[in-house]
């Protein structure tokens, strides 16, 4: 099986990914998308596979792609809420995911 990391890379989702230098410039500039800077995506089975900036309203059709090649339901959470690796569980990506794709 394909490392998850090289999926991602190949569709353009490097690992600590910046979507920009200003975080709120980019928020001011793209105002009603949905974006989560240092996001954490999960998986039930494995808890955090990917960090990065994520720009949600550009990114879900690449990061669906992305879903369907790992053939599992990412959850994006915020950085805050994947603090502690040890705690992500089911119920916690559940409870604290921003948007499930996939």
């Amino acid at each position: 099986m394909m490392d998850k990391r090289i999926i991602f890379q190949e569709h353009g989702f490097r690992d600590g990914r910046m979507i920009s230098g200003s975080k709120s410039g980019y928020a001011s500039r793209n105002k009603g998308n949905v974006i989560v800077f240092n996001a954490r995506i999960c998986t039930i089975s494995e808890g955090i596979i990917w960090w990065g900036d994520l720009d949600i309203t550009k990114d879900e059709e690449e990061l669906k792609k992305v879903a369907e090649r790992i053939g599992e339901t990412l959850y994006v959470l915020r950085e805050s809420d994947a603090w502690y690796e040890d705690k992500i569980n089911e119920e916690h990506i559940l409870k604290w995911s921003v948007t499930k794709i996939g």
